[in-house]
Parts: structure tokens; C-alpha cells; sequence
């Protein structure tokens, strides 16, 4: 795994001298939709030039939102009240580590997560792409056309967001799961030396590919049989809801994420409950791995089931599943 590449020179104004290889795949992610999108909305007769746009707002979304759904993640470790709610606000507001300059190591300042390389949750620019988009095609084509030019967008989106993930496993950001016992070829696997959050010698559950297979899976259902049955607008736009909220809930069983609700006794070492998620260091010990465990449904989870939900409450209520009259 490589974290990022180095570049031979400075940016001019800043001190950045490499790239994150996360960066390079979410460019080709994009890159992609901007090349499927303008040619799935000609087929199905629709206006070409809103890939353009569906694509730049995508990028703005997927970006502030993740950042934006990431800050909700960590909002118990940035609202951290002690004195009071004002001095507790001075803190957040005028130190890049909030309240982490009184409390090292357990607080996070909400610049901090705000403008750190890292920190993106996909749910975040999910929901911020999908409103920005909406808005746009709403205003652009008229409601009764939203779903027409949605549906023909979620061919893109699949594909990009199975890049997206395969761009957490290049980076080894630590969107992958525990230790595990079984030795399965690209399942598992050891994240290295390179990676942005290495796994410590420990074969862990490769879930950013799990997801990755998964939407594929999505793409290729659309690409060779969904995009061309006649049912009514949006219900390729439900499904991808359905589908991905299904994978993200069965995937979030293996990975390293904090529970929402315990069920299960936390994972421990010695006694001790295994640090936050979101505070170990880029080079968390052997132990770490060997000893977490799901003991919770997650706050992914939580969202996962409430897209499946709209999703599903989407194709009942408004018989999605009907096929139109195709003269």
C-alpha cells in the first residue's frame, strides 16, 4: 500500500510536496462518471450538458459532505463541555485543536477535522451530492423530469464510488476491518509500512474491496439489464439506496468503527478499553487489531438502514416497480 505519492517540487504557497494516492483514485473516480454520464443521459434521449454539472456538484458535495458528515462523527470529541458552554465555544472557535489544547490526546478541534487530509464520511457526501444534484435537475428540467435524469446518473455513481473505495485500499487509510483469522486472497490482507494507517503485521478484513466488489456488482446490474426495462422513474435511484445501504450494514460487522449502542462488552486490552477510533495514531500496535471486535450497531449502520428504508418506502408507495407503456 502507498499512501501517497512525492512530488518533485513544492506548491507554490504552501508546503505540500506530494499527493495522496486516495486523491488520484477519487480524480479517476470522477473522471469516470464525467465520461459514462453524458453518454447514458443520450441514450435514454435526455439533455447531455447536465452530466456536467451533476458531475461538478458531485465533486463539491461528495467532498464538503464527507468533511461535514465527519465533524457529526466526532461532535461527542469536539463538544466537550467543562466550564461552560461560552468557554467551551472560545475553545472551538479560536484554537485549531478546540478543546483538545485542554484535553491532549481525548478532544478534537473542529478545524481540526475540518481541514485534516483526512476524516471523510461517505454517507455525509452522499446525502450532500444527492441534494445538490436534486435541487440543480429540479430547477434545470422541471419536477416531473428529476428521476428520469437521477436514474440515468446511478450507473456513474456506482462505478465511482467502487473506485472511491478502491482508493481507500491503495492509501491503507484505515477504513478496513480487524484481525483476521482466515488467510482469503484479497479479502484479507496485511496494510504495510506505506499505508496511511498500517495494520501492524496483522492480516485485517480488506473491507474497502469487499465494498468495492459490491458496487461493481451494482454497475454491472444496471449496464446490462436495469437501464433498459422501462419500469418508472426512480426506481434505479431506490435501489441504489437499498443496495447500498445492504452492503454498508453487513460490511460495517467487520470493520473498525465505534458503536453507536453496545450490545457486546467493547473491545479491552488488559484490562483497558481500546481508544476511540478516530484518536489512535497512524501506527496503532499489533494488539489493537488482534482485540477489536463489533460490539454495537454503528452510526453507519444506523444510516444504512435508514436508506434502505426510504429506499424501500420509495418503490412501495410510489410502485416504482411498474413498468411503463414503451411504444
Amino acid at each position: 500500500m502507498l499512501s501517497e505519492f512525492k512530488l518533485p517540487f513544492t506548491i507554490p504557497g504552501t508546503t505540500i510536496d506530494s499527493i495522496s494516492t486516495f486523491s488520484i483514485l477519487l480524480m479517476i473516480a470522477f473522471l469516470t462518471a464525467s465520461y459514462l454520464a453524458p453518454r447514458e443521459l443520450k441514450r435514454r434521449g435526455l439533455r447531455e450538458e447536465a452530466a456536467d454539472w451533476s458531475i461538478l456538484l458531485a465533486v463539491f458535495g461528495a467532498i464538503v459532505g464527507s468533511k461535514i458528515g465527519f465533524v457529526f462523527e466526532v461532535w461527542s470529541r469536539i463538544w466537550i463541555v467543562d466550564e461552560s458552554w461560552s468557554n467551551t465555544l472560545y475553545y472551538i472557535l479560536f484554537f485549531k485543536n478546540g478543546m483538545g489544547e485542554k484535553y491532549p490526546g481525548q478532544a478534537m478541534g473542529l478545524w481540526e477535522a475540518l481541514f485534516s487530509r483526512g476524516g471523510l464520511v461517505f454517507y455525509g457526501g452522499l446525502a450532500l451530492t444527492f441534494l445538490l444534484i436534486y435541487i440543480y435537475l429540479r430547477r434545470s428540467f422541471g419536477k416531473e423530469n428529476v428521476w428520469r435524469y437521477g436514474d440515468a446518473l446511478m450507473p456513474s455513481l456506482a462505478i465511482g464510488y467502487a473506485i472511491g473505495r478502491l482508493g481507500c485500499m491503495v492509501s491503507g487509510d484505515g477504513c478496513y476491518g480487524y484481525g483476521s483469522s482466515y488467510d482469503i486472497p484479497l479479502l484479507t490482507m496485511v496494510y504495510g509500512p506505506g499505508a496511511a494507517m498500517s495494520s501492524a503485521g496483522v492480516r485485517v478484513w480488506n473491507t474497502p474491496v469487499m465494498e468495492a466488489f459490491l458496487s461493481t456488482g451494482l454497475f454491472a446490474f444496471y449496464m446490462l439489464w436495469a437501464r433498459y426495462q422501462p419500469f418508472r422513474p426512480g426506481l434505479q435511484t431506490a435501489i441504489f439506496l437499498c443496495y447500498n445501504g445492504v452492503a454498508r450494514f453487513l460490511v460495517e460487522f467487520l470493520r473498525i468503527n465505534n458503536a453507536v449502542w453496545a450490545v457486546l462488552p467493547p473491545p479491552v486490552y488488559e484490562g483497558k478499553p481500546l481508544p476511540h477510533h478516530n484518536f489512535i495514531s497512524s501506527n496503532p500496535p499489533a494488539y489493537y487489531f488482534e482485540n477489536w471486535h463489533w460490539y454495537g450497531p454503528t452510526q453507519a449502520q444506523f444510516t444504512a438502514l435508514a436508506l434502505v428504508a426510504l429506499g424501500v418506502t420509495w418503490i412501495v408507495v410510489r410502485k416504482l416497480y411498474v413498468k411503463e407503456n414503451v411504444r
